[in-house]
């Protein structure tokens, strides 16, 4: 049973630790808004908390706060069903934060009424926005908007109310005025009068205020408590801010309540057609001479659309003529440009008959350009593409244009020799078209050392430098030495090459001997007379030296052994007899 007891004491405290909690979280988030279920919970719970808050300026201070927050819950629902309960608990709220103002201390009271002010402008501007009431919130709405009144004008001069009497007399100021709705003026000073809730007076539609107005202190305008005749002519207030030369005197046909600087001139309202009467100060030197709407709207400056049909524009130079740059085209700008963009010019060589391209773009030509009409090579949409056609123009001198063109030593005549007007590559030589003979007088430069000292053609042909083939017939050449002597092996035969060669091969060399090959046992060796090569010979390889010494010397005959072939010619004895 005591552990029962025990269970049950906890859960309990359990339920009243949540309960509070609940309670206390309610109060300090504030979920829920007037119309929900369990918002009078809420309700209890802040109401709770207020009465245990301490300090008679703390207490204010939260009063002040859950106002602000009722008046945040009328933003809201101000279009739903609960508008009207929103309303009851947002005028409960201001009355217990005037309330608790009036109770907290001399001190803290300039601060206090700080708030208050900001919180009945937020009341004011959340009234303001309440429209299309039903029947039911009409009422609710004025009272509520007759207490809001009543502050702003106490608060606007509570400089001039002695602050210890401001707590005793708040309330009561409050409650005369809600007095003045129900009962007449009796008793009440002249400016805090309220007119009948949802009059004409109280909406004061005779001159609305909005924007900077609806911060305006009742008595800015009725200062002297006379209502009838107060000027509501912008200019009545706003004349010593009047600009010189300023546009009329109705401030209102271009600014607004919000803002000075937020003009909206109605050129259509006042049927103002005269421009330049207004603007003829604004415009630039050099401008464009008619009225600024043939070019400009009323809503923007800067968005210009020119209408050149519409005015029946087609001098073009009578206006841009400044903008043109140095060595322009001087026909007409249509020629080139639109109405619409500088920038998209496309020139229509056609349509000016324009024939002589280097009237305008010689200046465009580069050092050592042909010198005849852009139209031989380029067309008119795009330079890069440029093709010369050779033949329309009778172009026969290649020299005159590509002289600059030719590599050093280069054959010095006509490009069309070598070269087709399509490509300079794959050039062919036509020798018999340039009547070209003498090969040495372009080829010389690149003949090998030691080469044959005639014409290329002795032995090349003008397709191909391989495959020669020398003509000695044709060439006349007689003196083989004079070309082959750097080709003879060692020791060799020094006479001519065609003693023992042809012309047509190396190969297959037979020598003229006139002396007997066979003779003796020699049988065509020719290192048996010739031992050491070349044409000296020795016959004492087969001849006995002494032998013929002595026979020579018998008959007279000495210094016999270099000149056998003197006396005998064909190797026989006798026959130089």
């Amino acid at each position: 049973m005591r552990k029962f007891l025990i269970l049950a004491v906890l859960i309990i405290l359990l339920v009243v630790i949540v309960g509070v909690s609940s309670q206390v979280a309610l109060a300090t988030v504030r979920p829920l808004r007037p119309g929900h279920p369990f918002f009078p919970v809420q309700d209890f719970a802040e109401q709770a908390r207020a009465r245990i808050v301490l300090g008679e300026t703390d207490r204010a201070i939260y009063h002040l706060d859950l106002a602000l927050q009722r008046t945040e819950d009328l933003v809201i629902l101000q279009e739903s069903e609960h508008a009207l309960l929103a309303i009851h608990y947002l005028n409960r709220a201001l009355d217990q934060a005037i309330a608790a103002i009036t109770e907290a201390p001399e001190e803290d009271l300039t601060f206090l009424t700080s708030q208050l002010g900001e919180l009945i402008l937020k009341i004011d501007v959340a009234l303001n926005n309440f429209q299309d009431n039903p029947a039911g919130q009409v009422e609710a709405v004025e009272k509520l908007r007759a207490k809001v009144v009543t502050l702003e004008m106490l608060l606007a001069n509570v400089s001039g109310i002695d602050q210890v009497a401001f707590d005793a007399n708040l309330q009561q100021l409050i409650q005369d005025a809600q007095g003045a709705i129900d009962s007449g003026t009796a008793g009440v000073p002249p400016h805090n009068v309220l007119f009948p809730p949802g009059s004409p007076g109280a909406l004061h539609e005779f001159f609305i205020l909005d924007g900077e107005h609806a911060g305006l202190d009742c008595l800015a305008c009725h200062s002297d408590g006379e209502y009838a005749g107060t000027p509501n002519l912008c200019i009545d207030c706003h004349v010593d801010q009047e600009p010189e030369s300023h546009y009329g005197e109705d401030c209102a046909g271009c600014h607004t309540a919000f803002s000075w600087q937020d003009v909206n001139f109605d050129h259509g309202l006042i049927d103002t057609r005269d421009c330049k009467f207004c603007h003829s100060e604004e415009e630039p030197a050099n401008h464009y001479a008619a009225q600024c709407s043939a070019c400009h709207t009323t809503g923007d400056w800067a968005q210009i659309d020119f209408n050149h049909q519409a005015i029946n524009s087609s001098d073009c130079q009578s206006c841009h003529l400044v903008e043109k740059p140095n060595n322009h085209y001087s026909g007409q700008c249509s020629a080139c440009h639109n109405t619409s963009n500088w920038r998209q010019a496309n020139f229509n060589h056609q349509a000016v008959g324009a024939t002589d391209c280097q009237s305008c773009h010689s200046g465009r030509k580069p050092a050592n350009h042909f010198g005849g009409q852009c139209s031989a090579c380029h067309n008119t949409s795009n330079w890069s593409q440029a093709k010369f056609t050779h033949q329309a123009v009778g172009a026969t001198d290649c020299q005159s244009c590509h002289s600059g063109r030719k590599p050093a030593n280069h054959f010095g005549g006509q490009c069309s020799a070598c070269h087709s007007t399509s490509s300079w590559s794959g050039a062919q030589f036509n020798h018999g078209a340039a009547g070209a003979t003498d090969c040495k007088a372009c080829h010389s430069g690149r003949q090998p050392a030691n080469h044959f000292g005639g014409q290329c053609s002795a032995c090349h042909s003008t397709s191909s430098w391989s495959g020669a083939q020398f003509n000695h017939g044709a060439a006349g050449a007689t003196d083989c030495k004079a070309c082959h002597s750097g080709r003879k092996p060692a020791n060799h035969f020094d006479g001519q090459c065609s003693q023992c060669h042809t012309t047509s091969s190396w190969s297959g060399a037979s020598f003229n001997h006139s002396f007997p090959m066979n003779h003796g046992d020699a049988n065509g060796n020719c290192s048996k007379c010739h031992p050491s090569g070349g044409k000296e010979y020795n016959c004492f390889a087969c001849h006995d030296k002494d032998k013929m010494t002595n026979k020579h010397n018998e008959k007279g005959i000495s210094n016999f052994a270099s000149r056998c072939l003197d006396c005998h010619p064909r190797g026989k004895e006798g026959d130089g007899d």
